[in-house]
């Protein structure tokens, strides 16, 4: 049986959103300020308050979560006495260690959220804020933070949710539709989430105008109706108020999304026509599948009963009655789109994983992050358990960067928690 040691980092504060993005949190005071901590403080401080031991589970957990799941770092934790030394912390406190550090952030110059934020998303040293004003993108340099960050509008009106990924931004802005653009290219640079050079998008004045611009990059509406939409793999989700996503599958070319890119990135150049899943669902969280119309009939029946909650990547999280199961869906080049049972994740009674209703899913590289009324809940192949026992006003996670894969960034009434957990069986050496 798999068990978890859970590592919480608090940062003092009243927040209401928070990325983590090549070494740094970025931090949206609630009157709508930005504001930055480098990882390397927190380190530092991690460091000099709570000793080596800690500070190395700081950086495999959170700050360099990338090699928790790295070949190497199973090998030598595959060593009995690495694994005791590792794990030791753990044992101690019965799992779980919440360690706190009272760090001010520093404010970003002249960066101010119009009107109330609803969403955000950093990709490619882009800013993405939907807010009850519209869509705003921003240039973030990781080389100079602190600097003001003039804002160009993408949409104006009203944006629930912001998705950013494979060189494409896609929004969601309920009545008003789910909207698209390609993002454009400026500079030198990696425009991944690594830690190359980036050139600056804007004009040679970007950093003494802090006026909002309009874009010239047009927005296409791709959907009528968006309450919310997520990436899965290249393709999209839109989410709305059907118990099902709509899917709409992703036109894209394969090549090298700047001349310094290191390797060939997929880049969405558009979606087709929005299609509906509901059918292919049901007949992944049935055993037999549809054979007949009349189990298509019974499968009708029992169509409010089943709910997708949510995606991470192409694993749709699916709701049916009181018990969850976990599905995969995909389109691959020249084939109908397919959604099959996951046989990694196990069908799991509701109750196993709080047993009270749940309010939101967040992707992880492992699985979902999944949140109640009181408490927030992580979902792997392995098992369920909690990393948080508190109400949550923000969960963020970040399957997508490099680092971040498994961590998440939860903003509460008084703090920010950054969140990280490591896997083990019960036999595991000190356990």
């Amino acid at each position: 049986m798999s068990v978890a040691g859970v590592f919480r980092l608090r940062v003092p504060g009243e927040w209401r959103d928070a990325w983590l993005y090549k070494e740094h949190v970025l931090l949206w005071g609630r009157d709508g300020s930005l504001y930055i901590l480098e990882m390397e403080r927190l380190s530092k401080a991690v460091l000099k308050k709570f000793g080596r031991s800690r500070s190395g589970l700081l950086d495999y957990l959170i700050l360099r979560n990338d090699w928790k799941v790295s070949s190497a770092f199973r090998r030598i934790m595959g060593m009995p006495e690495v694994a005791t030394a590792f794990l030791r912390d753990f044992r101690l406190e019965g799992n779980e260690l919440d360690l706190s550090l009272d760090l001010e952030p520093t404010r970003i110059g002249g960066a101010t959220t119009p009107g109330y934020l609803f969403d955000s998303a950093i990709y490619a040293n882009r800013l993405y804020q939907a807010t009850s004003e519209g869509l705003f993108e921003s240039y973030f340099n990781p080389g100079r933070p602190i600097e003001e960050m003039p804002l160009t509008q993408f949409l104006e009106h009203e944006t629930r949710c912001v998705a950013a990924q494979y060189m494409a931004v896609n929004a969601s802005a309920e009545d008003r539709g789910l909207w698209f653009s390609p993002i454009q290219l400026y500079g030198d640079g990696d425009y991944g989430d690594g830690d190359g050079d980036h050139g600056d998008p804007f004009a040679d004045d970007a950093y003494t105008s802090p006026s909002i611009r309009r874009s010239g990059n047009r927005m296409e509406q791709v959907a009528d109706y968006s309450v919310a939409c997520s990436t899965a793999s290249r393709h999209l989700l839109n989410y709305t108020d059907s118990p099902m996503p709509g899917f709409l599958k992703a036109h894209d070319v394969r090549g090298r999304s700047h001349e310094n890119t290191q390797f060939d990135e997929w880049m969405v150049t558009g979606y087709d026509a929005e299609i509906s899943i509901e059918e292919l669902t049901y007949r992944a969280v049935e055993s037999k599948g549809v054979s007949s119309s009349r189990d298509r009939s019974a499968l009708k029946a029992r169509e409010e009963e089943i709910e997708v909650l949510g995606n991470s990547n192409y694993r749709l999280l699916v709701k049916e009655g009181d018990t969850l199961e976990v599905v995969n869906i995909s389109a691959f080049e020249d084939r109908d789109v397919t959604v099959k049972k996951n046989v990694e994740f196990k069908h799991l009674p509701l109750r196993s994983v709080g047993g009270s209703e749940i309010l939101s899913t967040s992707d992880l590289a492992s699985g979902f992050a999944v949140e109640f009324f009181d408490s927030v809940a992580v979902m792997t192949s392995s098992g369920v358990f909690n990393v948080y026992n508190e109400p949550a006003a923000r969960i963020r996670t970040f399957r997508q960067s490099k680092r971040y894969k498994d961590v998440l960034a939860i903003v509460g009434e008084k703090d920010l928690t950054l969140v990280g957990f490591i896997e083990f069986g019960e036999s595991e050496p000190g356990f």
